[in-house]
């Protein structure tokens, strides 16, 4: 149970109470003795009472996760070289392959491509001489000067020089590549979580310079104990929340199951995919999954708290009773109860629709004694259910109801009787 819900329902306890004593003084000063009717008016003893109706009752499992990126990249360098600029901050948002996130030294590779450039113009200089004088002999074998034998030699030259020089232009094209790999462009698109580096340093493919994450969808983990694995697991969507946007639900949808279990904690681990296109979501947030096992709708709904122990009953299963003003009477009636949820019980049998359930000054009560409402409210009102649970599951469980609501329990695993 949150702080304000505690408050909130020790605020309206507190003026329940003040309204039952102002009441019980008001029925003192009004008595008129020696009648018997005054006397029958003081006896009358001041209760609350609420008028059973229908609603929805839901068990929900709460789980303590935390939200991780969808994915998670680091920025390499290709090459180890002096960083002259890096463009970017935590925080920032890059675009895979448009971005430019650092620059790196490049006189060493400009070196390297002049020197490729310059063997490989060497190579077709002496290839386009070569070529000039085979064209000089065939004019002379042509006239009958020279024999023909004499141009295979050339030939030759010439097509070893050719290799060369195509090997030459690959060193060319390899020491561009290089330049390029000076530019460190984002792998990937979404938001810079970490750098790693600073202007001066000496990059290296094995430190990486960042890290970016993709946040859009998010993914939150939970850890289940395995007892309660297939009744999580048979629940496709589940409720999402978190402390930074405590009046907003994001929607989950189950994303994987682990096929192994932590043989520690005896859990599972579960991951479910949450659409945040605002970014609300942030890597490392603390998250509540409700997972919604069962759900009663139009049935009777009840006070927790009216629905009290009955010790006189014995049995396998816990019985309850509660108390019911009829005719100006208090009537004490045995009730089974259905699922809790949080500050309300569904009412499987004791109860109808339209009784008169008193929920608070019920403690005094005798069967039959005489009682005077103070005030009547309207009930029905379904909430959420709860259900504890172990592992790292958060086990409490809170009913948003008109009075504030209330915990259901916390720790131990099981559902609501």
């Amino acid at each position: 149970m949150s702080r304000t819900d505690s408050l909130a329902r020790r605020g309206i306890r507190v003026a329940r109470a003040a309204a039952l004593v102002a009441a019980g003084m008001a029925s003192l000063a009004q008595c008129k003795p020696p009648t018997s009717a005054g006397e029958d008016a003081a006896q009358a003893a001041p209760v609350v009472v609420e008028v059973i109706g229908r609603g929805t009752v839901r068990e929900v499992a709460r789980y303590t996760g935390e939200v991780r990126p969808s994915a998670s990249v680091n920025v390499l360098p290709r090459m180890a070289e002096k960083i002259l600029e890096l463009n970017f901050e935590v925080g920032d948002r890059v675009t895979q392959d448009e971005t430019v996130m650092a620059r790196l030294a490049t006189a060493v590779i400009d070196t390297g491509v002049r020197q490729a450039r310059s063997g490989a113009e060497a190579l077709t200089a002496q290839i386009n001489g070569l070529k000039t004088q085979r064209e000089r002999i065939r004019r002379l074998v042509a006239d009958g000067v020279v024999s023909a034998s004499q141009l295979d030699p050339l030939d030759t030259q010439i097509s070893a020089l050719e290799a060369q020089r195509r090997q030459a232009l690959a060193g060319v094209d390899q020491a561009n590549l290089r330049v390029d790999d000076t530019i460190v462009r984002a792998p990937m698109t979404g938001f810079v979580s970490q750098r790693f580096a600073e202007v001066g340093d000496m990059a290296s493919p094995a430190a990486p310079l960042a890290t970016i994450v993709r946040l859009d969808p998010a993914y939150v983990w939970i850890d289940v104990p395995e007892h309660e694995l297939e009744l999580v697991r048979g629940q496709e969507t589940v409720a999402v929340r978190v402390q930074a946007a405590p009046d907003r639900t994001f929607a989950g949808v189950l994303d994987l199951v682990s096929p192994t279990v932590d043989r520690e904690s005896r859990s599972v681990r579960i991951r479910y995919r949450v659409a945040n296109p605002e970014l609300v979501l942030r890597d490392g947030m603390l998250a509540t999954v409700e997972v919604e096992l069962r759900r009663r709708e139009n049935v009777l709904v009840a006070p927790t708290e009216a629905l009290i122990p009955d010790p006189t009953q014995r049995g396998a299963e816990v019985s309850y009773a509660a108390w019911v003003v009829r005719d100006g009477k208090a009537e004490r009636v045995p009730v089974r109860r259905g699922l809790i949820e949080g500050a309300r019980a569904e009412v499987l049998e004791g109860l109808a629709e339209g009784d008169r359930l008193v929920v608070e000054g019920f403690h005094m009560l005798d069967p039959g004694a005489a009682v005077e409402v103070v005030r009547e409210e309207r009930g029905g009102t379904g909430t959420d259910a709860g259900r504890g649970d172990g592992g790292t599951a958060d086990a409490a469980s809170t009913a948003a109801v008109p009075d504030g609501g209330g915990t259901a329990g916390a720790g131990g695993s099981g559902a609501a009787s």
